[in-house]
């Protein structure tokens, strides 16, 4: 059939029927190459054979409907239609199958404030250019009390991505230091949610062994655990977008490293069990450390990291370095005022209550005198808890769990107070 299309017999094609074969191989791999990169025949056998085998048909369907067009033969027709369903069902495992090692592309469904995996000239991102820079500034100086210095400078780096002001393909990052409940991690939940992207936050403490370090990054071939990719590979094909929290890095195994350092600079990150590979150049990777938790201002933060055990080359390739600043005894007394509130806000909802609140002003200045102004904010949550929740607690009850429409808190000495009232 095939050699009538041409003019030649099978007796002028039969000593060309190996080299044939050989070339059709030959344009199977090479397709599977295109489509997934260099082929792992023991990682990802299925979906080489699925390539190689789609690559055969389709050229076998080119040449029947070729054939069909010069010469009408029903037997070609027959197979012409028996293809099409094999086609197709080769080219949803296609479409299905994990990509190996070439970039991943990003997933097509999640659409916050633009597409993903739109590559954009100069280093611009389509998820920071249309952003409106003077709202998110006031939404993230909300959220963190106290910081506005830390808030500006990430502000300004963000501004710098959006114009294009930066390497092509690599995503905005910073190091967010300074004592401990200064609202380091509030500031990065307030970023993913003002820009409506979805936070992945990892504890670095969990990672600080070489094995489980593995769990993050990926175990080298031959170690175990090595016949999955690490976490941070999934997170990002799912969320290459995302907002991602290192919290704590200062206490990371140094294996943990080496695979970062590509993520930093060419938005690349390659998992180290499968090879594996996935482009998150619109991502934003945030750092958190408590090594330095004075900094004098004027100060050089990144030779002061570099001092303190942070490799030099991991520095270095962090785009901002931003100092988050004790908090002064006023701050906190806002900051404890609107933890307060949130605390009552979650109670009410968990109840489902209505009442009016009231609390006195020298409440708040007793929730700060009992905290510890070196663990900042984070104390609070536990003073609150352990004075307000415990009066509220006995008022309500005491009352038996009548419902009430008024709650007063207030001072009585070095005690609080709640009253629950109609």
């Amino acid at each position: 059939m095939v050699a009538t299309l041409f003019g030649l017999t099978e007796k002028d094609l039969k000593p060309f029927s190996p080299l044939m074969a050989l070339l059709a191989l030959a344009y199977g791999l090479a397709w599977s190459y295109l489509r997934f990169g260099r082929p792992r025949f023991f990682k990802t056998g299925a979906r080489v054979f699925a390539a190689i085998a789609f690559a055969f048909f389709a050229l076998a369907e080119a040449v029947l409907l070729l054939n069909l067009f010069m010469r009408w033969d029903t037997v070609a027709f027959a197979l012409a239609l028996g293809f099409l369903p094999l086609l197709g069902a080769l080219w949803t495992t296609l479409q299905a199958s994990p990509a190996g090692e070439r970039a991943v592309p990003v997933s097509q469904g999640r659409v916050h404030l633009g597409r993903t995996g739109v590559s954009l000239g100069h280093g611009q991102s389509p998820y920071l250019e249309g952003v409106d820079f003077a709202e998110l500034s006031r939404k993230l100086r909300e959220r963190v009390i106290g910081q506005e210095e830390a808030v500006d400078a990430l502000i300004r780096g963000l501004k710098r991505k959006a114009a294009g002001f930066g390497r092509k393909g690599k995503p905005f990052s910073a190091m967010l230091l300074g004592p401990t409940g200064t609202g380091k991690t509030e500031l990065a939940k307030a970023l993913a949610e003002s820009l409506g992207r979805p936070l992945v936050r990892y504890d670095m403490n969990a990672f600080g062994q070489e094995h489980t370090a593995a769990l993050l990054v990926g175990s080298p071939p031959g170690y175990v655990g090595s016949d999955k990719p690490g976490r941070l590979y999934e997170d990002l094909l799912r969320a290459p977008e995302a907002v991602v929290l290192f919290d704590e890095m200062e206490k990371a195994h140094p294996f943990v490293l080496d695979p970062l350092l590509q993520l930093l600079d060419e938005g690349r990150f390659q998992e180290l069990s499968q090879g594996l590979v996935v482009q998150a150049s619109d991502a934003v990777l945030l750092f958190t450390t408590n090594l330095l938790t004075e900094v004098p201002e004027g100060a050089d933060l990144r030779g002061l990291l570099v001092a303190r055990g942070l490799r030099p080359e991991f520095v270095n390739r962090v785009d901002e370095v931003v100092a988050f600043r004790p908090f002064t005894r006023e701050v906190l007394l806002e900051v404890a005022r609107r933890h307060l509130l949130g605390y009552l806000e979650g109670w009410k909802r968990a109840r489902g209550l209505a009442f009016r609140l009231e609390v006195d002003e020298a409440v708040l200045h007793r929730l700060v005198s009992l905290c510890d102004l070196r663990f900042g904010a984070r104390d609070l949550q536990r003073v609150i808890e352990g004075t307000v929740g415990d009066a509220l607690a006995d008022a309500y009850l005491r009352r038996g769990g009548r419902r009430f429409s008024r709650l007063r808190i207030y001072l009585d000495g070095d005690n609080l107070v709640a009253v629950l009232g109609d």
